[in-house]
């Protein structure tokens, strides 16, 4: 079971919607005497819990809560943030609901709310949804659309780097991020032949509740114009490497308000940590070959997708990898047996895709009017939205790869 489900086991006598965005909560509580509870009320992939002692600094505004379990050891905190000109970050007190003095100056330090010290898990949460709100709504969100293999080996990172490349290119403004979520053995970066790697994903999600976008403008390696590369890293054997779902979500929050286009290679598919990658997608794009090994795994995969991630159907689009319409299986069988209705092609030019990988190079900067090239503009024709007059035109997509 992972975290990034936990909010929809429970009790149906308190559902929780989701928030609109994640949130690291800071609590002061001298004492301990609500951490406990909170840790237990807490539980959600959306959410970063942090403890912090009445010496240490207050956190920078951002994604940020603080939390403030009432108590006389921290009346200084009380203090510098009145002294503050800036606006703060969102403020919770809990403390006692007849000491009038405390919630005057709860109000005028701007609390979101003033909650009892016996309050109830629903009066928090629908604070914590009010600041989640206000949040959301000050930033823009760039759309993600993620890759996966639907067996290993179908081409997934050949398709997401040239993908990448071309949203990028569709309106000069644009700049993409491409993520290798495949934290072991990926090759996004070598692919792209990025030498100096500046981070890598593992790392920004280890840092992911810290960090602004200075930060993590330290942490991408450029790879082209417009485009911007958060490669894997190797990890030791030795090093005990746990990346959750909380810092997952926190870090595509951030990787989301500081780019236009944001393109997942999740080649080996979902696993616990990466589930708010798929949930967040607005396309997930399995790709697979004609093969029937390669529809046999093709079809556990969305079965997970579809029944234990929850991803609706009209986010998933099939994507035919080095097609051939003269192998006996067709789209027509393929559609049939997935039940998956928005499929794609890429035509079969194996010696164009292995010499990319060699040289380090994207289709278009080999041989420009490669027909591939056109393949990928196409594809993100059909993923991005498009004005009246575009989606009017016939026939955009039928020379070059099929539909249906």
């Amino acid at each position: 079971m992972t975290d990034a489900k936990i909010v929809e086991l429970e009790s149906i006598s308190s559902p929780r919607q989701p928030l609109a965005c994640p949130l690291q909560v800071n609590v002061m509580d001298p004492d301990g005497r609500l951490w406990t509870k909170l840790q237990s009320q807490l539980q959600s992939s959306q959410l970063q819990l942090r403890r912090l002692s009445e010496q240490d600094p207050l956190p920078r505004p951002g994604r940020q809560l603080l939390l403030l379990v009432d108590h006389p050891m921290i009346g200084a905190v009380y203090d510098e943030l009145e002294r503050r000109q800036a606006p703060t970050l969102p403020l919770i007190v809990v403390g006692d609901p007849g000491h009038t003095a405390l919630m005057r100056r709860s109000m005028r330090l701007g609390a979101v709310d003033f909650l009892p010290f016996d309050y109830q898990p629903a009066e928090l949460w629908s604070a914590l949804t009010r600041v989640a709100d206000q949040q959301a709504a000050s930033a823009t969100l760039a759309p993600v659309t993620v890759v996966v293999n639907g067996k290993p080996g179908s081409g997934a990172s050949f398709i997401c780097a040239n993908l990448g490349y071309a949203l990028g290119r569709r309106h000069d403004d644009d700049k993409t991020l491409l993520v290798d979520a495949n934290l072991h053995y990926g090759s996004l970066a070598d692919y792209l032949n990025v030498k100096d790697k500046q981070g890598s994903l593992a790392g920004g999600m280890e840092r992911a509740t810290e960090m602004d976008a200075m930060a993590l403008s330290g942490m991408v390696s450029p790879a082209r114009e417009r485009l911007d590369v958060l490669p894997s890293a190797p990890v030791a054997l030795a090093e005990q490497l746990q990346p959750t779902a909380k810092n997952c979500s926190q870090l595509m929050y951030l990787l989301r308000s500081q780019y236009q286009q944001v393109v997942v290679d999740l080649s080996r598919g979902p696993e616990s940590w990466n589930v708010p990658m798929l949930e967040c997608a607005d396309h997930v794009l399995v790709v697979m070959q004609q093969s029937l090994s390669a529809l046999r795994e093709t079809l556990y995969l969305l079965k997970r997708l579809r029944h234990e991630l929850g991803i609706p159907k009209n986010r998933i689009i099939l994507l035919i990898n080095r097609y051939d319409k003269r192998k006996d299986l067709s789209l027509k069988k393929i559609e049939q047996t997935t039940e998956v209705t928005h499929i794609l092609t890429v035509l079969n030019d194996f010696t164009m895709a292995e010499n990319c990988t060699d040289l380090g190079k994207l289709v278009v900067e080999i041989e420009k009017k490669h027909k591939l090239v056109k393949v990928f503009n196409d594809i993100v024709g059909d993923i991005t939205p498009q004005d009246e007059e575009q989606a009017a035109r016939p026939g955009l997509f039928k020379r070059w790869f099929g539909r249906h």
